[in-house]
């Protein structure tokens, strides 16, 4: 199932925590990118590295990406 471009943005303005490192911190990043700039260009382009990133370490998030398909 992919991520909507909905639960990206749930992703980005809420404080959930996640147990994968990596995911964490790329989420960090993207948060502060799209604080500082909430137009729907930025938000498409922390969708498409979010998405990314979940496309080749889907298996290894395991609870995490549950999680996230929830939102």
């Amino acid at each position: 199932m992919p991520i909507t471009i909905q639960q990206i943005e749930k992703l980005l303005l809420g404080k959930h925590a996640f147990s994968h490192l990596n995911f964490s911190m790329l989420l960090m990043r993207q948060k502060m990118s799209y604080v500082n700039d909430p137009s729907p260009t930025m938000l498409q382009n922390c969708a498409n590295e979010i998405c990314s990133f979940l496309d080749k370490f889907k298996t290894a998030m395991g609870a995490d990406y549950a999680l996230i398909e929830k939102l």
